[in-house]
C-alpha cells in the first residue's frame, strides 16, 4: 500500500480525502503552529489552506481542531473542517491516520507512550464529541513510516515495564509497537486497518531518531477536500 514519489508517498486519494506521507526536508521547522498557507503546494497539493502542527508531547492527548483551537500541546488531532492538513511530525513514532467516510479525520503522534496510553480510544472517543452516530467500526486506520520491532529494542526501566504490562508485544527485548496499535484497533472494533509495512530505521529516506539521533522529522499528513 501507498506509492512512493520522488519527495513523498501518496497513501490515499480520492475526491474527498488526501493522506500522505512527506519526506522532502526536515518538516520540525514547522512545530506548534497554524500555517496559514500552503506547505504542500509543491508536491502537487494545491487545495490545502492550512497546516496544524501539534506541540507533540508523547501523550494520549487529542484536540479537535476548529475555530476554537488555541491548546498546541496534544498528540492528536481530530476534525471536519475541509482543507485543514492535520499534521505529524515523526522519526520512528507511529503516525496513525483514521478517516471515515461522512467526513471526519484524525492525525495522531502515537509513540511508545502514546501508544501504551492507548491514543487511538482516546481519538475515537473525541469524535463522538463530534457526532454521536459516528461507529468505530466505520473509521478506517492508517499507519504511516514507522520503527519495526527488529530495530526497536529497550533496556533499563522501560524494558521492565514493558514486560510486566505488554509482554505479548515483546520478542528479544525488542517492542513490536505496530502490532500493539492493531490489536488495540480491532479491540475498538475497527476492522478496516492498513499497515504500509515502511520501516523508518530502513529506509534511509525517512528521519529515523533510533538510526542516528536526528532532530529532524518528516510529516504524515491529511486533510479534507470540498
Amino acid at each position: 500500500m501507498g506509492r512512493s514519489r520522488k519527495n513523498f508517498i501518496s497513501v490515499l486519494e480520492t475526491k474527498k480525502v488526501s493522506i500522505f506521507c512527506a519526506y522532502d526536508k526536515d518538516y520540525s521547522e514547522f512545530r506548534a503552529k497554524i500555517w496559514q498557507e500552503n506547505l504542500f503546494e509543491h508536491l502537487g497539493f494545491e487545495k490545502i489552506k492550512k497546516c496544524v502542527f501539534m506541540n507533540q508531547i508523547h501523550s494520549n492527548k487529542v484536540e479537535i481542531y476548529d475555530a476554537n483551537f488555541h491548546n498546541f500541546s496534544c498528540d492528536g488531532l481530530i476534525t471536519k473542517e475541509k482543507n485543514i492538513a492535520l499534521c505529524v511530525l515523526s522519526a520512528d513514532c507511529l503516525p496513525l491516520i483514521l478517516y471515515h467516510k461522512k467526513g471526519f479525520i484524525a492525525a495522531l503522534h502515537s509513540g511508545r507512550e502514546g501508544t501504551f496510553k492507548n491514543i487511538l480510544k482516546e481519538a475515537l472517543s473525541q469524535f463522538k464529541n463530534l457526532d454521536l452516530t459516528l461507529k468505530n467500526e466505520d473509521f478506517i486506520l492508517f499507519i504511516l513510516p514507522s520503527i519495526c520491532q527488529k530495530n526497536y529494542k529497550l533496556s533499563g526501566t522501560i524494558l521492565n515495564y514493558t514486560q510486566k504490562h505488554f509482554a505479548p508485544f515483546l520478542r528479544d527485548d525488542k517492542l513490536d509497537l505496530k502490532t500493539l496499535a492493531k490489536e488495540q484497533a480491532r479491540t475498538l472494533g475497527l476492522k478496516n486497518i492498513n499497515d504500509l509495512e515502511i520501516c523508518s530505521f530502513e529506509d534511509k529516506n525517512l528521519f529515523s531518531y533510533r538510526r542516528n539521533q536526528t532532530k529532524k522529522r518528516f510529516v504524515s499528513v491529511i486533510y479534507l477536500k470540498e
